[in-house]
């Protein structure tokens, strides 16, 4: 950058700041004008104080006056998107280059790199020969000196497989959450088994989020090679992982026996292990079985129970003086299809549970998965993609993806309307893709369009939720001539001019928001309306959509070229918007708002009862004991899991999983294809849902409270903690982000992107969309109370579950499985005017007949089924003595 560049950032820098509080201010009127209709005095002055509560970040200004520089051509700045979280931190000011090479060179597959240590901006890694540094990490004194301790991370290259935590934790744990969690938090710790390549900014309640077992230690692991593929392919061969594919299961267990040794050494005596994928636990057999065979490094059967609960194997290292516990996810309960072997034997009379995951299809394999996947097919593939059409739309994002994109922004466009923050966290989402952004910005246009139709609702929210799918008029003429036939390419930028329109205020916001009203920016006329200019509107569409280039093409050099792209992206995304209309034979309109919740849902439904309900599978899902149901194409959450994005934290996509998971359940009951519910999440990137799902009344398990069940055997049951900060206290470590778009992998910290925390992710939830919480969600809750619910035992115990389970003063650790380490840092996630809710109890009429066992089974001839599973052919009582004798002998 030339010293006059360097001038003008500085110059711009000022002007944002003398009319940071105009805008804001400017903002509030516009807030107040736009709503008033349609709120009360109340609302406006909550949603004010929200308002006010959102600070920009200087380093987003900072880096976007770098962008607008003249130097820079729009290409480079798309190259900068579209790398997952990184892209975000690049637009806070992060340097592309400023890597932790020393972390890469780490994490690289065959590296001989034995431990490294991480601050914020400086690494160090060592191979085994290299000399003792004089700090705690073996490293010089020096490194991260500039940094708080909390900052530092410790990472341990054991037999390829990477072990890592976040050291700096301990500095801020405090003694209160130390004391709620349980009297064992110092010697109990937990393991997490990762992926390798997936290394994204997740939330609290996800595994690979160290808060989510806040205040217990959390270790991390990825097996060398295990990407989320080779880990679908282990698990869909269930207990015959060993045998198809001896490689990988192999590499999984020597990550399993790494994480032992390094929590081993740091003190611990006893390990809680999980897993970051769901398709882990299909395969938990053959790892159990596996890990008896490693001579001194083995695993025995603890001699006190093999089971810590159903199915969770529990474990003595001699070695190590551990006691291991293996509960991989709630799939480890049903790895098996045998009756005897899955938890259809724990079950009540007429008692379903449902299994939620980011992906039916890879719950199979062969044959099966081929089944599966045609029931998708006629919304996937584009009947216009031809070699008349205008570009190849070979390997492009399906339809079904397109759809979901534009579904997951309706509700939004209602609350980027008036909130500047709740526009700022949808500019940072984009900047984190490229494919796909289009869609969303159609969604915005269609919910901005509908939320003015007061025909269909009383409240904005309302009219964007129902009228969206009585648009098909508008979006035919948008793309198609009068015969059906789409529009040619050379007048598709004047049919979709209307979008363009939408699209360019929004630019117009973002530009006042971040840069302010800077002259060269802008375009003044007579008439008093504003727009930007050519060049600034290319530059903004850059970062929203990166490169929108055809078929893998170069990015367009001229703004000519990208606003033809971007315009036959829209045109796509409104045809496959008609073509999905045409399979869904049960809705009326367009498959896009209260209409796609009723799609969607019976689609899924159908699939359970015609599909998973007959082909072959090497686990329990059969459509009717254990429904699946399948969150791939649910809005806000599926598009972004499958292509390694961040998952937010916005109220609707809470209101989308619940509203798309309620009507399933009421279609599945009324029809009696399922029984009384309870509900298993399979995807970690779910669990963040539970706590919420927890106080709409509906039992949850997930991979998280499933350690908590796991830890009742114990002689230390355990709670986890909500982490809560007040004003960014206590300082929490910045996130390692990978850039996984290029190979190797880079890794990057920065202290504008911290970890996530409860806090932190409870100002987005909220902002501009109240009136979800106020209408959709409310009626949405109230519908949960008619749906027939399953109980969650524990032995004869009944476990406890919602918020108010988990008053500390009434219930010991152990007694509730509410996971409130996953929960946001906010009062309720839905407003309810009726204080006497009770929310963690199951109806008394159904508890005793309908009910779920976590506990193991007692029956002595399935229990030694499931340990021959689990630990090979000698009998319970026998093998379970025989451990005792080894770890005798040992000690």
């Amino acid at each position: 950058m030339t010293t006059s560049d360097e001038e003008m950032v500085n110059v711009t820098e000022s002007v944002v700041n003398v009319t940071d509080s105009v805008v804001r201010f400017a903002n509030l009127n516009v807030l107040t004008t736009e709503i008033l209709n349609d709120s009360d005095d109340d609302e406006l002055e909550r949603l004010a104080g929200m308002r006010s509560r959102r600070t920009l970040n200087s380093k987003s200004r900072d880096s976007l006056s770098y962008f607008f520089d003249e130097s820079i051509h729009p290409t480079q700045i798309m190259a900068s998107t579209g790398r997952g979280g990184t892209s975000r931190m690049f637009a806070r000011g992060k340097d592309l280059n400023d890597e932790l090479s020393s972390v890469g060179n780490f994490f690289q597959r065959g590296s001989t790199l034995w431990k490294a240590t991480a601050f914020t901006k400086t690494a160090v890694a060592s191979d085994r020969n290299s000399p003792a540094g004089t700090s705690r990490g073996g490293v010089s004194c020096e490194l991260g000196s500039e940094d708080h301790p909390v900052q530092e991370m410790e990472f341990f290259n054991i037999g390829g497989a990477k072990v890592y935590f976040y050291y700096g934790l301990d500095v801020i744990r405090a003694p209160e959450h130390v004391m709620n969690a349980g009297p064992h938090v110092r010697d109990t710790a937990v393991g997490v088994l990762m992926l390798d390549q997936y290394k994204i900014h997740e939330r609290p309640g996800d595994p690979s989020n160290p808060l989510t077992f806040w205040p217990y230690q959390a270790f991390f692991v990825i097996p060398q090679g295990i990407t989320f593929q080779k880990c679908k392919d282990v698990g869909s061969c269930g207990s015959n992982a060993l045998r198809d594919y001896p490689l990988e299961t192999s590499a999984i267990c020597q990550a399993l026996l790494a994480l032992a040794e390094v929590a081993s050494k740091h003190g611990y005596k006893r390990l809680m292990i999980v897993g970051d994928c769901g398709y882990y636990g299909l395969a938990a057999e053959a790892f159990a079985r596996n890990l008896s065979c490693w001579g001194d490094q083995s695993w025995v059967p603890h001699p006190d129970s093999a089971f810590a609960s159903f199915r969770s194997p529990r474990f003595r290292s001699p070695h190590l003086d551990l006691d291991i516990i293996l509960c991989l996810g709630t799939t480890q309960l049903i790895a098996s299809p045998e009756p005897e072997k899955n938890l259809s034997t724990q079950l009540g009379a007429n008692t379903s549970v449902v299994y939620l995951t980011a992906d039916a299809c890879g719950f199979y394999s062969g044959d099966a998965q081929t089944t599966v996947s045609e029931e998708y097919a006629p919304f996937m593939d584009r009947p216009w993609n031809s070699n008349e059409w205008h570009f190849n739309l070979n390997g492009e994002v399906s339809m079904f993806d397109l759809v979901a994109r534009v579904n997951s922004s309706i509700l939004n466009a209602v609350g980027i309307k008036s909130d500047d923050g709740a526009l700022e966290d949808i500019f940072e989402s984009l900047l984190e893709i490229s494919t796909g952004s289009t869609s969303y910005l159609v969604g915005l246009f269609l919910g901005d369009t509908a939320s003015q139709m007061r025909e269909y609702g009383e409240t904005s929210i309302e009219r964007a939720w129902i009228g969206c799918s009585h648009l098909t008029e508008l979006i035919q003429g948008m793309a198609q001539n009068d015969d059906g036939k789409p529009h040619p390419k050379d007048v598709i930028i004047e049919k979709v001019a209307p979008v363009f329109e939408y699209i360019e205020s929004i630019l117009l916001r973002i530009d006042n928001v971040y840069l302010g009203s800077l002259p060269r920016h802008k375009v003044w006329h007579p008439d008093g309306t504003v727009n930007l200019t050519e060049e600034s509107e290319f530059r903004m569409l850059a970062l929203l959509l990166g490169n929108p280039g055809l078929n893998g093409n170069p990015p367009p050099p001229t703004y000519k070229e990208f606003k033809l792209d971007v315009a036959l992206r829209i045109q796509d995304t409104f045809l496959s918007l008609l073509e999905v209309r045409k399979h869904a034979d049960n809705i009326t309109g367009l498959p896009i708002g209260v209409s796609y919740v009723e799609f969607l849902a019976s689609f899924l439904a159908n699939l359970n009862r015609n599909v998973l309900s007959t082909v072959e599978a090497s686990h329990g899902i059969d459509g009717k004991t254990f429904p699946l149901f399948d969150c791939r194409y649910v809005p806000g959450f599926g598009f972004a899991v499958a292509n390694s994005l961040t998952v937010w934290t916005r109220m609707s996509n809470y209101h989308w999983m619940s509203a798309i998971l309620l009507r399933f359940s009421e279609i599945m009951q009324e029809k009696g294809w399922m029984g009384a519910a309870a509900y298993h999440m399979e995807c970690t990137e779910l669990f963040s849902f539970t706590p919420f799902f927890h106080e709409m009344g509906i039992p949850v398990v997930d991979g998280v409270n499933g350690v908590l069940i796991a830890s009742r055997l114990t002689d230390a049951p355990m709670r986890f903690v909500n982490f809560k900060q007040k004003n960014n206290e206590p300082q929490t470590p910045s996130a390692l982000v990978a850039d996984v778009s290029e190979d190797p992998s880079s890794y990057y910290r920065d202290n504008s992107m911290p970890l996530r925390t409860p806090t932190l992710d409870s100002e987005v939830y909220e902002q501009g969309m109240y009136k979800v919480k106020r209408t959709l969600m409310i009626a949405d809750k109230k519908r949960w109370s008619m749906i027939k619910l399953a109980q969650p035992l524990y032995e004869d115990f009944k476990l406890l579950y919602g918020f108010k389970s988990y008053d500390q003063s009434r219930f010991r650790p152990g007694d509730s499985i509410y996971p409130a380490s996953s929960a946001l840092d906010i009062g309720k996630y839905v407003d309810d005017d009726d204080d006497d809710d009770d929310d963690d109890v199951a109806n008394p009429s159904e508890i005793l007949e309908h009910f779920v066992q976590y506990a193991q089974i007692k029956d002595e001839k399935e229990l030694d089924s499931n340990f021959h599973s689990f630990f090979g052919g000698d009998k319970y009582r026998d093998r379970c003595e025989n451990a005792h004798r080894v770890t005798v002998k040992e000690s």
